[in-house]
Formats: C-alpha cells, structure tokens, sequence
C-alpha cells in the first residue's frame, strides 16, 4: 500500500475548506446549509484517509520504509488531518454570524434559543478537534522527513510534489490554530518560517521538475512513473 491511495479521496477532503471560504461571502440562510455539506464530506474525506492509514502503517512495520526514490510521497499522509483542522476552524469562525442572523425552525431546535452560546461552543470544540489532527499532522510530517533525510531519492519523480501541498495545509492549520489560540505573537515566527519552507521547497520542486523534463528523465518514452527503474 502507498500513500498516494489517498489521493481519490483528496477532492472530497478539500470540500470543507471550500466551504469554510464560500460561507463568508454567503447570506446567512445559503451559508449554514453549505456549512452542513462540508463538514459533511470533509469527514467523509478524513473517515476514508484515517482508514487508509491503518494500511499504510502496517506495512510500514511489516516491509520498513519505502524505496528511497518513494519516500517522499510519504508526506501525502500529512494532508488529511492538517486540512481537516483548517477546514474545522474555518468553517465554525463563521457560525456565529450566521446563526445570530437564521431564524430557521431547524436552527432554532438543534441549537436552542441561545445560538450565539451554541456557536461558541462548537467553535472551542472544533479548536480542541484541530489540535489533536494537528499533532497527527505533525507526527506523520516528522515520519516524512526522517525517511527522506535518511534516504534521499536519487532522481526526480513527480511524488515530489507531496513535499509541497500537504505541507501547505500544514502550514495554513498552524496559523489558524494560532489566530483561534490568540497566540498569534507566539506562533508568528514559526508559521513564517514554514511558510518560507514551502515557498523555498516549491521553487526547489519546480525547477527539478522543469529539468527532469527537459532531459527527457520523465514524460517519456520509456520513463512514465509506471516503469521500473
């Protein structure tokens, strides 16, 4: 099992985060209902990653780490939990808003007459639910990184790209739970440096990827992803 069989469930993961950015722009009666369906299918997307994840840990205790010139798509494991964490935070730093302008007989019964305390309680549970997917994020970026320092590829395939977009949302979780925390002063340094990590590691991807295709190491006859080494 590889981590990129995660990856058909990605797009169903990602619908929380888009959720959490079309409510703010949404009147309040659109912007609960669209709420509802990210959270919705953002745990559906999580549910199918966590339980991918039980394969992929047992074969790593079974087989060790992958090839070397595979480990880095081991960073396709930090998108799940760290998205869904951004996707909680954002999608609940809107509800406040929306249900004090709702009057809905489905509001008012799920959460009582005093929505603005509702709110605020699903708020502090989905920043209580945001660090605990952060420490796994953290855990299976920290996995990544000592098996590809341990072992680094020794030619460029397109899983390097995993080193990038899951570790964005690694860094976008971070400065959210930051804001969430009012500990933005504290975790400002350190979301800055993960944030030029990324930049640097995505300028450092794009130009072996260019490179790899211009020497005709990839996107080839004979060199799709596919074909043995």
């Amino acid at each position: 099992m590889a981590p990129s069989w995660i990856l058909p469930i990605f797009p169903v993961m990602l619908s929380g985060t888009i959720a959490s950015i079309l409510a703010e722009q949404q009147p309040p009666r659109a912007a609960l209902p669209i709420i509802c369906a990210g959270l919705t299918f953002q745990g559906l997307g999580f549910s199918v990653s966590f339980l991918m994840y039980a394969h992929y840990l047992g074969r790593l205790m079974e087989s060790g780490l992958p090839a070397r010139d595979h480990r880095p798509a081991m960073f396709i494991c930090v998108g799940p939990p760290a998205f869904t964490a951004l996707a909680l935070i954002g999608m609940t730093s809107k509800l406040p808003g929306i249900l004090e302008n709702t009057t809905t007989t489905t509001t008012t019964t799920a959460m009582g007459h005093d929505k603005e305390l509702a709110a605020q309680i699903l708020a502090l549970l989905a920043i209580a639910c945001a660090i605990f997917l952060w420490a796994l994020s953290l855990w299976f970026f920290s996995l990544a990184a000592l098996a590809v320092a341990r072992g680094p590829p020794l030619a460029f395939h397109l899983n390097w790209w995993a080193m990038v977009f899951p570790n964005t949302g690694f860094t976008l979780a971070t400065i959210s739970l930051g804001d969430a925390l009012d500990s933005s002063a504290a975790v400002a340094g350190v979301a800055t440096a993960m944030s030029l990590a990324v930049l640097c590691m995505y300028l450092f991807v794009l130009f072996r990827n260019l490179r790899a295709v211009l020497r005709r190491e990839i996107v080839y006859p004979g060199k799709d992803e596919d074909v043995s080494d």
